[in-house]
């Protein structure tokens, strides 16, 4: 008999049962990264401040955890359902718990529910791509959790690529430069200032990924104060014309990977934006040669392209510029509750 047990603090008797739930899903999984469970400890954390407020659930058969899931409160209507985990003898469970979390957003006024996303950092589905790793701040989950979110009456309405390049196929000679535009990487003694000059420049440079509501500032620097233990200056690239910063690419080591001695050697491109109406002073291209220099100089043997919708053209023949080939892919799905 399947149960379904309320989680809303990390104090409730079902968290810890909801935090491991993952880790018994991937027990044979050579791709998934553990360390991915900070997306949990961030969410309930956010939630317990109240920044965020979420309503999970974990259901069990037999007394076992066996399905998870978490409701984040609805913005203009529209809800979020995410940190979700199934075994895949269970998807039963896996369709209740999201209609769970379903009832509970309607009744705080939800008409739409977007899955999965956890936070601005953690959105998406994979469906593509399986066998590459996951990499820092990224989803990972089994193929099947696609029919299991379509059964639940979801539909996607988002695709997404991951553009990979690795050291095998990137371009030897590529230069670059944009008249008039100064690209640098941060400075190591001045990385504090640098951020918060690209914080301030934020909402103009990067849109809200797939039709997510846009972050407030506030919001933008904890996300950053996350990130900083990660965070390495020479990869962290910014373009300005007479000081103002105009072009931003943040790009992490994938603090996920293990290698002996703690060494890494793949990355990924977090975000990357140029000021609206310069995208045609090659601004862009000229900081992702920069990076380019600065990962082949750093040993660096593959990086991960900021996702791009699969019918964006523009920035998808930029990657390949670089000796990009499509990789990993994800989708956002959705749910109308008012049929």
């Amino acid at each position: 008999m399947t149960t379904l047990d309320e989680v809303t603090t990390t104090a409730d008797p079902g968290f810890p049962d909801f935090a491991a739930l993952p880790h018994l899903v991937h027990a044979d999984d050579p791709v998934w990264a553990p360390e991915s469970d900070e997306a949990v400890a961030w969410a309930f954390a956010e939630s317990a401040v109240g920044r965020t407020p979420l309503w999970a659930v974990v259901a069990r058969d037999g007394g076992a955890p066996v399905a998870r899931a978490a409701a984040f409160a609805p913005v203009d209507g529209v809800g979020t359902v995410g940190l979700l985990a199934c075994l895949p003898n269970h998807r039963e469970a896996g369709v209740a718990v999201l209609r769970a979390c379903e009832h509970h957003l309607a009744s705080l006024g939800a008409t739409t529910v977007r899955a999965p996303a956890s936070d601005p950092l953690t959105v998406g589905l994979q469906t593509g791509g399986f066998e590459l790793p996951q990499t820092v701040l990224t989803p990972h989950n089994p193929p099947w959790y696609l029919d299991l979110l379509e059964t639940a009456g979801y539909g996607i309405t988002m695709r997404m690529v991951a553009p990979l390049m690795t050291r095998r196929h990137a371009p030897r000679f590529l230069t670059a430069r944009a008249p008039g535009v100064v690209v640098r990487s941060s400075d190591p003694d001045r990385m504090a200032e640098d951020l918060g000059r690209y914080l301030a420049v934020h909402r103009v440079l990067f849109s809200p990924l797939a039709g997510l509501p846009p972050r407030a500032p506030a919001d933008s620097a904890r996300l950053f104060e996350r990130l900083l233990p990660v965070v390495d200056p020479a990869l962290v690239v910014l373009a300005e014309v007479d000081g103002d910063v105009v072009g931003a690419i943040l790009c992490l080591p994938d603090a996920w990977q293990h290698l002996p001695g703690g060494r890494v050697d793949r990355a990924r491109i977090v975000t990357i934006g140029v000021r609206p109406g310069l995208q045609r002073r090659r601004i862009g291209l000229a900081m992702g040669t920069h990076l380019m220099g600065v990962l082949l100089r750093g040993g660096y043997r593959s990086v991960e392209g900021v996702w791009v919708r699969e019918e964006n053209t523009a920035p998808r023949a930029l990657a390949r510029r670089f000796g990009a080939q499509d990789g990993r892919r994800f989708a956002l799905l959705e749910k109308s509750l008012l049929s």
